[in-house]
């Protein structure tokens, strides 16, 4: 079980990771208990709140991110601590249930850490003394008076044999008693300036702060006295502050955070309060401003390290105090004296270009360090008609400004980089950078749609971390790995590379929001985790194969006790795997699965390839009586079992007819001319005792038992038919649906009556698809269109049930899960393998995406069993991971 006081000193690595990461902690937020806090030094650099009970110890109980930041000694250590002292039965009662401050201050070479503790009673010091040497047989304790106080100290007498170095624990640590508190750590001198009356303690009004912000019922907070943050950083960096962490680091206030409980996210939030010098920090000028939706972050490119995307509500309030701000810069005489030179060229540029500008602007680094600015345009005719006059165009629409400093007279330090940039003009943004071949490079990420959204790790952050606020920082773990180690003193940059001890490199990304607040903030910090417990990280079991999967995974009954699970590799081998991942069976096809395997009433599978060849075999590859046996043409669908006046027949579509089989795998009489015009769409319907189908040549065909054809109906015009049929009913009367290369939605009724109820501009080659998920009676059309996937309930006018747009095209048909006997699950896989699944609200489930190949399942896998996401990697193996 973790320590509580893990849980502090976790933040307290957040802090530095954040820090660490070019940006340092910028207005975060702090709370304290009234009583230690007082006590604490002026120049404390941060501290953390929790309470000294099991309801916080099992609310972090194994949570992977405090082992990740801390180290798996440190984790352990501090465990020790906790069950030899803190639960020890003589310190128990005064200090269980007892809010614990884990604080960090300054020291000769590095920073040291002071835990205070109040105690619940006064205890007098001869009872302490007694207390404390025989409070545990592994310290041998001894005390010392110095400057005035008593100073305990324990020595360890044990060594630590839970890992292979057998590794001892801190040898010394120090503990002293003064108004009814326990302060303890592993720097003595920490203790007497503690205790030191004369040393400056934490203002009046931090206390105040901290104390008013304090949220008892969450399991952790933090305190940031944003006064010692350029201090606090420079711990860690070797270097000073670059673009990015200038912006934030005098900020002078406090904070106080909370955390949220997350397995695979470090999620603090809370309160930024501002203080002196509020018109002289940039990041500050935020504060006046209202959160909105930042959008920015969509466009840039995949090799983004970090970025800041800020975004103001009221212009004349940002403007207003952009210029006061600007006023006290020491370029402000130059940037006046260029004002008037613009002016003289032409009356009014400067007000005509603020005009088009909207409030959201932003900067990226890429990994080789190049920027990339962004600014988006609120009116794009009318900059279209002043460009000219404020860049010149070089050649392929891209432009250079006129004039320097113009993104930073409009959006101040934010776009400071970018002195005379290159920008190009897409949809409603200026895209710049300082040479032209970024931006060249840019434009060719912009048509691949090479975006950072498209990773799995950003679209994970995207569901813990919103879109609404006023300034954002990111940096990506991975893009940013060079910077940071180059950034980072050698002993951090140790631990950030070392991955047996530490798991930093399992952190996809660090970030900071800030939402403006009546002058201060409103402030969230994430670290987002790739926990062993996520969905698709830790399998239950693997299974290999000899080359890649291309069909299913499917999941059917084996016995009344137990189900299977069903797969096709390439070289035509099926295999049946046990629910706990062992093989049951395996065997070789004659060709390719086309279509779907179904499962009839006595568990036989029944199956066609692409070689023509028709299968029905049990639950243990035993072909039954008259299987495999051959047809006539090549199946373009899976096989239909109906059930026709009492008799079953196997129903196959071929490219332009239909071939029927008795349950033996005797060829059908009749069927021999059962042929149409124009390839058949999809499976084939049985509805009314009869077989439907629709062709390509947009005509629907009706067959009876004996093969004959009963009915044809031909759509008036030059209409070609894309997707299969879809069929329901309305008072008694059978209602079919089929969509055409024009992206026409026809519905036709058995009479021949037919009519267009639907016109979009879906593109060529768009795909449709009909089935059961939202928990209708009726299925739904299901359309992919590029990128874009787009749910339907039919009817005389099709409504919209929902959408989503994914950041790749979807190259691979859609996945349906069974839910009950007529509903089904929606799943999809992308172009960056990537598989979603949707909720029948159109929502993504919990946990998706994630990354796999296009063929995948999720569902149980066994009767008893829970839901499970079965995929495959590169490596030719099926992954069976809970959920």
């Amino acid at each position: 079980m973790r320590n509580t006081i893990i849980v502090s000193v976790l933040l307290f690595i957040a802090v530095v990771v954040a820090s660490v990461f070019y940006f340092g902690d910028l207005n975060k937020e702090q709370k304290e208990y009234v009583g230690p806090v007082q006590h604490l030094p002026e120049d404390t650099y941060l501290v953390a709140s929790f309470l000294n009970d099991a309801t916080t110890d099992n609310i972090f109980k194994d949570f992977e991110i405090f082992e990740a930041m801390l180290g798996k000694h440190a984790m352990h250590q501090l465990k020790q601590l906790k069950q030899n002292l803190l639960r020890n039965k003589a310190l128990s009662p005064l200090v269980g249930g007892a809010e614990i401050l884990m604080s960090f201050h300054p020291e000769k070479d590095g920073i040291s850490t002071l835990f205070s503790i109040h105690s619940s009673e006064k205890v007098d010091q001869a009872v302490l003394d007694q207390t404390f040497l025989t409070l545990s047989k592994k310290y041998k304790v001894s005390t010392q008076d110095t400057a005035g106080i008593r100073i305990y100290q324990f020595a360890n007498l044990e060594r630590d044999t839970t890992f292979k170095d057998d590794k001892p624990l801190d040898s010394l640590f120090y503990v002293t008693y003064q108004d009814n508190i326990f302060f303890s750590s592993l720097n003595k001198g920490l203790l007497v300036k503690v205790t030191d009356k004369k040393i400056e303690k934490l203002k009046e009004n931090q206390v105040t702060f901290f104390n008013e912000h304090n949220n008892r019922n969450a399991p952790f907070t933090v305190y940031i006295p944003q006064q010692n943050i350029p201090a606090f950083i420079s711990v860690f960096k070797q270097n000073k502050p670059g673009d990015f962490l200038r912006q934030f680091v005098n900020l002078k206030g406090e904070t106080v955070w909370n955390i949220n409980f997350k397995q695979d996210a470090l999620m603090l939030t809370g309160e930024s309060h501002l203080t002196e010098g509020k018109d002289k920090e940039y990041i500050a000028l935020f504060a006046n401003q209202s959160k909105t939706t930042q959008k920015l972050y969509n466009y840039f490119p995949s090799t983004t390290m970090m970025y800041v995307e800020y975004s103001f509500s009221d212009s004349k309030t940002w403007f207003e105090d952009l210029t006061l701000w600007q006023s006290k810069q020491d370029n402000y005489k130059q940037l006046q004296g260029q004002s008037q030179e613009i002016n003289k060229s032409k009356e009014g540029l400067l007000s005509d270009f603020q005009s088009v500008l909207a409030g959201d602007f932003a900067v990226a680094e890429q990994s080789n360090s190049d920027y990339i600015g962004f600014i988006t345009i609120q009116d794009s005719s009318r900059l279209d008609s002043i460009i000219g006059d404020i860049a010149e165009n070089l050649s392929d629409s891209t432009y250079r400004f006129r004039y320097a400093n113009i993104p930073y007279r409009f959006f101040g330090e934010g776009l400071k980089a970018f002195s005379r940039p290159y920008f190009v003009k897409i949809n409603d943004m200026l895209v710049m950078a300082n040479q032209l071949s970024t931006i060249q490079e840019y434009k060719r990420k912009w048509r691949n749609k090479d975006f950072l959204i498209a990773s799995l790790g950003f679209k994970n952050y995207e569901q813990i971390q919103g879109n609404e606020a006023n300034v954002t920082f990111f940096i990506n773990t991975k893009n940013a790995n060079n910077f940071i180690n180059n950034t980072l003193n050698s002993d951090y940059r140790k631990k950030f590379r070392e991955d047996e001890e530490y798991g930093y490199q399992d952190f996809y990304s660090w970030s900071l929001q800030l939402s403006g607040n009546a002058g201060n903030f409103l402030s969230r910090f994430y670290g987002i985790y790739k926990s062993k417990n996520r969905l698709g990280v830790t399998p239950s079991w693997t299974y290999s194969m000899g080359s890649r999967l291309i069909k299913g995974p499917y999941v059917f009954e084996q016995s009344d006790t137990s189900q299977f699970i069903l797969v096709q590799e390439q070289d035509h081998t099926v295999h049946a795997i046990h629910p706990s991942g062992t093989k049951l069976w395996s065997t070789l096809f004659a060709g390719r699965i086309i279509g779907d395997v179904k499962q009839l009433p006595d568990r036989s599978l029944l199956l066609v390839t692409d070689r023509r060849r028709l299968y029905r075999f049990d639950s243990s590859g035993k072909t039954l009586q008259g299987f495999s046996t051959s047809v006539s043409a090549e199946p373009t669908s899976n096989p239909e079992v109906v059930d026709w006046n009492g008799q079953q027949v196997i129903l196959i579509p071929s490219k332009n007819r239909i071939m029927a089989y008795d349950m033996e795998g005797g060829p059908m009489s009749g069927w021999d001319n059962s042929t149409v015009e124009g390839d058949i769409l999809g499976n084939i319907v049985f509805v009314d005792n009869q077989a439907v189908v629709a062709t390509s040549y947009g005509r629907v065909y009706f067959f009876d038992q004996q093969g004959n054809k009963t009915k044809e109906i031909d759509i008036e015009g030059d209409v070609s038919f894309v997707s299969p049929l879809a069929v329901t009913s309305k008072d008694n009367e059978y209602i079919y649906y089929c969509t055409d290369s024009d992206g026409k939605v026809h519905q036709i009724k058995s009479d021949g009556s037919n009519k267009v109820v639907m016109e979009n501009q879906w593109k060529k080659g768009y795909s449709v698809y009909f089935k059961n998920i939202n928990g209708t009676t009726s299925p739904e059309m299901i359309i992919i269109d590029g990128s874009y996937l787009q749910v339907f309930e039919l009817g005389d006018s099709p409504r919209q049930i929902f959408d989503y747009t994914f950041t790749k095209e979807i190259d691979a048909e859609p996945l349906f899960f069974p839910i009950s006997s007529s509903m089904f699950q929606l799943g999809i896989a992308d172009e960056e393998n990537l598989v979603y699944l949707f909720a029948e609200n159109g929502s993504l489930a919990d946990g998706f995406p994630v990354e796999g190949l296009p063929l995948f399942y999720y569902g149980k896998i066994n009767y008893n069993s829970g839901n499970y996401l079965l995929t495959t990697k590169r490596d030719f193996k099926i992954y069976a991971f809970p959920h």
